[in-house]
């Protein structure tokens, strides 16, 4: 079962605004050289709104080439329509993915019985030897499932043992409790509150890269039960955190390169639509990557 911490890859790009394959290559060399327990693409954090199917598809080829068929795949999937997921979920199971996540295909209204409807309809697409899961980010996307709706999925399909969440330790241990204890449960908001988050029951963060060396000291830390230790390290990238996860698009404009700055990046370039980086949010930035040195 996958546990641990599983860095999510961000999405590097070209001045001419295709994707940066290079920078890409060594990002995800560098997710196994730190020891990460697993390897994460196509999530918010890799701007997944942004990528048509053809760059999707290289992006999990990518992963796939780097992974030696010794460290886990976790593929986040969705698509502008069911065809589009059916593509990516036959990629994903060719290139052996450990753990396929789907995003719900929202639409301008959307409820939380639509989110329920198109996941209890999308799971059933997936190979049963294959495990899965959905993303419920009801904090970040408006929409999502209560545990009620979680445990009729549970039921229904077999391979449904995993969830990758985004929500408060708070929260979380409190949705777990209600949960039978193989249905795993991941979080990631940027490796916030990884302490509690391990506390509260999670079996692990899917974080973004910049702090991957860091989170993977406290979580050896959090085996050993050494939690005063494991705090300490938490209070000195914390600041990092809050910075960077102000939202999704500043996470993207800045974790982005606090992480391309400790990979010995010199140009970062952006994808609209999102935020544009100011002097200042580029100076604290690579303030922050000096703290934290080079990888």
């Amino acid at each position: 079962m996958l546990k641990g911490i599983i860095p999510m890859t961000y999405c590097f790009f070209n001045k001419n605004n295709s994707i940066d394959i290079h920078a890409m290559r060594d990002q995800i060399s560098l997710i196994k050289q730190l020891g990460s327990n697993g390897i994460a693409c196509l999530g918010l954090a890799t701007e997944v709104n942004k990528l048509d199917f053809i760059e999707k598809k290289k992006i999990i080829e990518l992963v796939a080439e780097f992974s030696n068929d010794n460290l886990p795949i976790v593929i986040t999937i969705s698509g502008k329509n069911i065809k589009e997921y059916k593509k990516l979920i036959e990629l994903a199971q060719f290139y052996d993915a450990s753990w396929i996540v789907f995003q719900p295909m929202l639409k301008k209204n959307s409820t939380d019985k639509d989110c329920f409807n198109f996941f209890n309809k999308i799971l059933g697409l997936v190979e049963t030897k294959t495990l899965v899961g959905i993303q419920n980010a009801k904090e970040y996307i408006g929409v999502g499932l209560d545990s009620p709706e979680i445990i009729k999925l549970y039921n229904k399909f077999n391979n449904f043992r995993a969830i990758k969440g985004e929500a408060s330790a708070i929260l979380i241990q409190n949705e777990i409790i209600k949960y039978p204890k193989n249905l795993k449960v991941f979080n990631g908001r940027g490796g916030q509150e990884i302490i509690d988050n391990f506390l509260a029951g999670c079996s692990g963060i899917i974080p973004s890269l910049e702090g991957t060396d860091i989170f993977l000291k406290i979580y050896k830390l959090i085996q050993q039960k050494k939690i005063i230790e494991a705090r300490k390290i938490y209070r000195k990238i914390l600041p990092s955190i809050v910075f960077s996860m102000q939202s999704i698009d500043s996470l993207v404009c800045y974790g982005k390169r606090i992480c391309a700055y400790r990979m010995g990046m010199k140009k970062i370039y952006d994808r609209k639509p999102g935020l544009i980086p100011t002097k200042f949010g580029i100076k604290l930035a690579k303030e922050f990557a000096k703290d934290f040195g080079k990888f």
